[in-house]
Parts: structure tokens; C-alpha cells; sequence
């Protein structure tokens, strides 16, 4: 579990990477108690086999003036299962609040499966805050694309979720951190996209 309590014009800027347990979940709570706040808590689950990820969060905007973005991707095979459960939380004294949250997921095998349930609560008048999920597959026309130019079809697929990973791994501020990450995750579609898919166990 991540807990923490932002003061005045403080910047947050967290991400969360799941590739590993059987079974993870793991917590994060917010409390943005100053004004002009950034803050930022992005992530990524891969799961393969029969993993399980679960990723909770809960931003509670106390104070006016400020700013909040989520955005965290799944990308699921085999028999792999992902719960996202996100809540932006907006007070009374939390008047010109800009929150966001976006969760996507990539389902790459008929057998996975997500939940996924974003939610604000808002109870300010002047605030910006929007959110969402989509649920989706590979576009079967962007694979056509790349195996009409003579990529192999496993290789196209791994093309396209880097891709689709790397968006949100982009949002990572910090270069070193940033470069390691995204070291994990290709070594996690090198394993389970680029050859064959999983069909059961740990990844």
C-alpha cells in the first residue's frame, strides 16, 4: 500500500508496474491537503498465466486549486484477470479541482478477463474532472499492416502492444526510472507476446 499527504504546490509523481505475483494487489490513497497541487499516480499490469492484479486508488481533493492524473493500462493473456477500482474524491472546499482518470485494458486471449470501475464523487461547483474505461483487443487492421510489410505475426502483435504500454510508461517523469521500466516490460512481451501465448502459471 502507497499513502500520502501532499501539502501546497507540491508535485506527486507515482506509477505502479505489476508483473509478477499469482495474486497482487496494491493500494494507493492521496490526500491532496494544499493548494496547487500536481499530482500524478499512472501505471501498468501485465498479467499472463492464471495471475490475478488488482489495482485500487482513491484521490481525495481537499483544497482548491488542485490537479490530478491517472492513467493505468492492463494488458492481460491466458487465463490472467485484472480489477481496476479508482475514485477521485472532490470536496466541498475543493473548488477549481482538475482531476482525470483513464483505465484501459488489452485483452489478448479470450480466457482473460478485467473489471474496471472508475468513480468520481464530486461535491464542488467550479471543477474540470472527467473519467473512463475501455476494454478492447488488437485492431486487426494495424496487424494486417505490419504482416503485409513482412513482420512475422507474433513480432507485429508485440509491436503493437509496446506501443500501447509504452504510452503510459511515458509518463513516467524520471528518465532512469522511465528507462528501467520499460526494461521490465519488454522483457515481460518478449516472454508472453512476442512467442507463444501463456496458458497457465506465473508469469
Amino acid at each position: 500500500m502507497t499513502a500520502v499527504r501532499i501539502a501546497d504546490k507540491a508535485v506527486y509523481d507515482g506509477f505502479v508496474l505489476s508483473v509478477g505475483a499469482r495474486l497482487a494487489r496494491h493500494e494507493v490513497r492521496a490526500e491532496l491537503a494544499g493548494r496547487h497541487i500536481e499530482y500524478g499516480i499512472n501505471g501498468v499490469y501485465l498479467g499472463a498465466g492464471d495471475q490475478h492484479h488488482d489495482l485500487t486508488t482513491f484521490i481525495d481533493h481537499a483544497m482548491p486549486n488542485g490537479t490530478s492524473h491517472e492513467m493505468v493500462k492492463g494488458v492481460l493473456t491466458g487465463r490472467a484477470r485484472g480489477v481496476f477500482q479508482g475514485k477521485i474524491l472532490v470536496r466541498p472546499d475543493a473548488q477549481k479541482t482538475d482531476g482525470f482518470q483513464m483505465n484501459r485494458a488489452l485483452l489478448l486471449s479470450r480466457d482473460a478477463e478485467v473489471d474496471s470501475k472508475p468513480e468520481l464523487e464530486i461535491y464542488a461547483d467550479d471543477v474540470k474532472c472527467s473519467h473512463g474505461a475501455t476494454v478492447g483487443e488488437l485492431d486487426d487492421d494495424q496487424l494486417f499492416y505490419l504482416t503485409a510489410r513482412g513482420i512475422p505475426p507474433a513480432r507485429a502483435r508485440a509491436l503493437l502492444v509496446e506501443a500501447y504500454v509504452q504510452e503510459a510508461i511515458a509518463l513516467i517523469g524520471r528518465v532512469l526510472v522511465r528507462d528501467a521500466f520499460a526494461a521490465v516490460a519488454a522483457e515481460w512481451l518478449d516472454r508472453h507476446v512476442a512467442g507463444e501465448p501463456a496458458t497457465g502459471g506465473e508469469a
